[in-house]
């Protein structure tokens, strides 16, 4: 009842009412993602090049000793 008071009393007053306010400016949502983004793209750097540490020859065709016996995986 109190909610819909108070959206009658703003209605009234000419102003819309605020109903959700974000807990911070709009731009930290900005630099939270490419923060996030800087972090995922850190995280593939890391493991850039590991194919051509392949002991296994996996990346020329090779079967590799890893995968389960009997399954036909190619």
């Amino acid at each position: 009842m109190t909610s819909a008071l108070s959206l009658l009393t703003a209605a009234e007053s000419g102003h819309p009412p605020v109903v959700n306010e974000l807990p911070f400016p709009p731009v930290i949502f900005g630099v939270i993602a490419m923060v996030i983004f800087l972090a995922l793209l850190g995280l593939v750097y890391a493991f850039r090049n590991t194919l051509a540490l392949d002991p296994h020859g996996v990346a020329e065709g090779h079967s590799s000793p890893d995968t389960a016996r009997g399954s036909s995986a190619h």
